[in-house]
C-alpha cells in the first residue's frame, strides 16, 4: 500500500477517493471516505476503506479477469470485513461512477 496518511487525510495516487478527518473537541476523531458517503468511521476503518480503493485503482480498466487474483480477493475481503462489507460489495461501491454535474 502506498497511502499518504496525515492527521487530517488519507489519499493515494491510484484512486480519486479520499478520507477526511473531522476532529470534535473532547471526542474521538471521526473519518469520512468519499466512496462511503454518510458513514462515520474510525481511523483504522478509513485506512481499510482507502486500502480497498487503492487496490482497485491499481487494476487497469481494460484488465481481464486474470487481474482479479485469489490473493487480491482475499485482501479485499479482509479489508471490507473491517467495514462490515463483502469484498465484491466494496468493489461495486468503489467503482461506482461519480454523479455528473448538472
Amino acid at each position: 500500500m502506498t497511502l499518504t496518511i496525515t492527521d487530517r487525510m488519507i489519499r493515494s495516487a491510484y484512486t480519486r477517493h479520499t478520507a477526511t478527518a473531522w476532529p470534535v473537541s473532547g471526542e474521538p476523531t471521526l473519518w469520512t471516505v468519499s466512496w462511503l458517503p454518510g458513514r462515520n468511521l474510525t481511523r483504522d476503518q478509513a485506512q481499510s476503506a482507502m486500502g480497498i480503493a487503492e487496490a482497485v485503482g491499481r487494476i487497469p480498466a481494460d484488465a481481464g479477469p486474470e487481474a482479479w487474483t485469489a490473493s487480491l480477493w482475499e485482501h479485499l475481503d479482509s479489508q471490507a470485513a473491517v467495514l462490515g462489507l463483502s469484498g465484491p460489495g466494496a468493489v461495486v461501491q468503489v467503482t461506482d461512477p461519480e454523479p455528473e454535474a448538472s
